[in-house]
């Protein structure tokens, strides 16, 4: 149980972090533009988690081309949204998923850098005009999110398996110098 002092000190904490993200927000740098709309959602996702307000979870397949928020990040992290391919092999496979909220995935970006994996123009069968650009993976950024950061109206579109495996040898060959 909490005491009315902690209770005290979480709330002026939260309102200390209020300060905070206005001077980020201030500093007009790109990254912080959209920080009320992250923070909103957030905030929204914790109300429902506080209310017991669940959602039904989709489930994904492996290859599986998603489109998710990925928030507001510290440093250099991955932010903003971002398409990104589904890694879990096992999403699908398990009639109680739907009870699993978080699945790990390979966020992809259009700008070529440091590994990144050049995927070609996978994105082109989502959107002819507006996703025609060069697509690379982020190896470095591969991570677990929750399910509520997944944009409901995302098209179907997955990875081939030459893709995927290719996908696979570069992961394995970064987190752990094997070939």
């Amino acid at each position: 149980m909490i005491t009315k002092v902690q209770e005290k000190s979480q709330l002026e904490k939260i309102n200390s972090s209020c300060i905070n993200y206005k001077i980020a927000y201030n500093s007009k740098s790109s990254k912080f533009l959209k920080l009320g709309n992250w923070l909103e959602k957030e905030s929204t996702i914790f109300k429902n988690e506080a209310k017991n307000k669940t959602s039904n979870k989709a489930n994904f397949k492996r290859g599986e081309i998603i489109k998710v928020d990925f928030g507001i990040n510290v440093g250099s992290e991955l932010s903003n949204t971002h398409f990104a391919i589904v890694l879990n092999g096992d999403d699908n496979n398990n009639n109680n998923n739907n009870n699993v909220d978080n699945i790990t995935v390979l966020p992809l970006t259009s700008k070529n850098g440091y590994k990144r994996l050049y995927l070609g123009n996978i994105l082109k069968s989502i959107n002819n005009q507006k996703y025609n650009k060069n697509t690379y993976a982020l190896i470095t950024q591969i991570t677990t999110i929750s399910k509520k950061k997944i944009f409901n109206n995302s098209v179907k579109c997955y990875c081939d398996e030459k893709t995927l495996d290719i996908i696979d040898k570069e992961i394995k060959l970064f987190l752990t110098k094997q070939k």
